[in-house]
């Protein structure tokens, strides 16, 4: 399970790396000897690397990085104190930002809730004066809350990550419930037609010397048993592309209900051409699978528009859109819109949008695009 961050919102811990400014400003007010100086600039270098690795670590999972950059912070503010003063205080808010970034509530409390006591411990040694009282109760107070809010959005990646991991394993059990359910299918259509085809061949070939006739009326048997069995299997096969674009919606809606998301369709659906709807139907199956696992979207409107021109299928999200490069899913639905004839335009800005544009007449392509679909 990857809680790697993937966004620029997930990134944003490290802007808060701009606060190391008050312990630098507060070495450099100062004159210090060469080692001072090296243990400073050591210190704040190997402070940064933990920082990243907590961070980085923390949030795919591995929760004993919490710890880790909590204990470096602070021996980092114990160390530079000397040399930096009150600006070194700045770790003490960076531990609890750090400690936060685990699963156990009560750990992140007691570590930030520490790490605020540690803050507050010169006020009593006289090195704060009551001036810096105000500004002392703004660190302690932001470093509670950072500790909690670390420690609710770590919550949050986590039930992200587990939903997208039962998102597939669904999608995986569907998929093995469906080769069974085809196999049984093929199994019961054609297992016992073939037979019969088999034995009415065998008859036909013992007959057509002494009793052309009747061979003859075998053979027309088994082309009516086939020419059936081909009916039968057109049918299935038309059973396993799918029951249209509102039972796709039926299904979409189910699948955003559980990831909390809201499904608003604008409108009746107008009747589609059949390659059009079956093209529609998996155009929708694949936004809904971006937007469950990727978009952090709470709303979904989907809307499907009949013109003298031909269709349109709108379907537009809410989530963290951008501009990312396509995956497989959406380059190969681009493919199938393209080979009946029609386009397929995406827009990151303020969420992510679909539209697919269908003519009214659906026109085979021909050359790989076609091929591909």
């Amino acid at each position: 399970m990857s809680l790697r961050p993937r966004y620029f919102w997930d990134l944003f811990p490290f802007v808060w790396l701009m606060f190391l400014a008050y312990p630098v400003m507060g070495f450099l007010q100062e004159a210090h000897t060469l080692a001072e100086t090296a243990l400073f600039w050591g210190m704040l270098a190997g402070f940064l690397v933990i920082y990243v690795l907590t961070f980085w670590r923390g949030r795919a999972g591995h929760e004993r990085w919490a710890l880790i950059g909590w204990c470096a912070a602070l021996v980092t503010y114990g160390v530079t104190f000397v040399l930096a003063g009150s600006g070194a205080s700045a770790f003490l808010v960076y531990a609890g930002a750090l400690i936060g970034y685990q699963s156990r509530g009560h750990v992140a409390l007691w570590g930030g809730l520490f790490a605020a006591l540690v803050m507050a411990l010169p006020l009593w040694s006289g090195s704060y004066t009551l001036d810096d009282l105000p500004w002392l109760l703004t660190n302690v107070v932001f470093t509670l809350v950072t500790a909690y809010a670390n420690h609710a959005g770590f919550l949050r990646h986590v039930a992200q990550a587990r939903l997208a991991q039962l998102q597939r394993e669904q999608e995986k059990l569907a998929a093995e419930a469906e080769r069974e359910r085809i196999a049984r299918d093929l199994h019961d259509l054609l297992g016992h037609t073939l037979s019969v085809i088999v034995l009415k061949s065998e008859l036909a070939s013992r007959l057509a010397e002494r009793a052309p006739a009747q061979a003859a009326a075998e053979i027309r048997e088994v082309e009516r048993i086939s020419r059936e069995a081909l009916h039968e299997v057109r049918a299935a096969v038309r059973g396993y592309q799918g029951s249209g674009l509102t039972a796709e919606l039926a299904r979409a809606k189910v699948a955003l209900d559980t990831a909390g998301v809201v499904l608003k369709i604008g409108g009746p659906l107008p009747e589609l051409p059949r390659e059009v709807e079956a093209t529609a139907a998996m155009l929708l199956r694949e936004a809904v699978t971006n937007v469950v696992r990727h978009a952090r979207a709470s709303e979904v409107r989907v809307a499907v528009e009949a013109g003298p021109r031909g269709y349109t299928l709108d379907i537009r999200d809410d989530g963290v859109g951008g501009q990312a490069p396509e995956g497989s899913g959406l380059t190969g639905m681009r493919e199938r819109v393209r080979a009946i004839g029609g386009t397929l335009d995406r827009d990151g800005r303020g969420g992510t949008r679909l539209r697919a544009q269908f003519p009214a007449v659906t026109e085979r392509l021909s050359g790989p695009a076609a091929v591909r679909a």
